[in-house]
């Protein structure tokens, strides 16, 4: 059988799930928790960007904007496998 139960993921900040800003990056951050534990999240940006949050169950990375739109997916792994996924779209001015 083994660990079958997705993680939970939530992203705190930014508050909203569709933003713009002129930034170059944006910061973002949240909680991850599993029922045996939490080893990994991960970010990926829609304009071919990639990386590893920094933490687990409270976690934050900073991620680079291109001009336009921007749909960040990140997503939380277990060391089953299992994984759990939330994102927001920025648009950057």
């Amino acid at each position: 059988p083994g660990d079958t139960t997705a993680p939970s993921l939530q992203i705190k900040s930014p508050g909203f799930t569709i933003l713009s800003t002129t930034g170059s990056t944006i910061a973002i951050a949240g909680m991850a928790s599993d029922n045996v534990a939490v080893t990994a999240v991960k970010w990926t940006n829609s304009t071919g960007d990639a990386g590893v949050a920094s933490g687990t169950t409270s976690w934050s990375a900073n991620v680079p904007l291109l001009v336009g739109t921007n749909t960040i997916t990140v997503r939380a792994y277990d060391a089953a496998g299992n994984s759990a996924w939330r994102a927001l779209t920025v648009v950057r001015r």
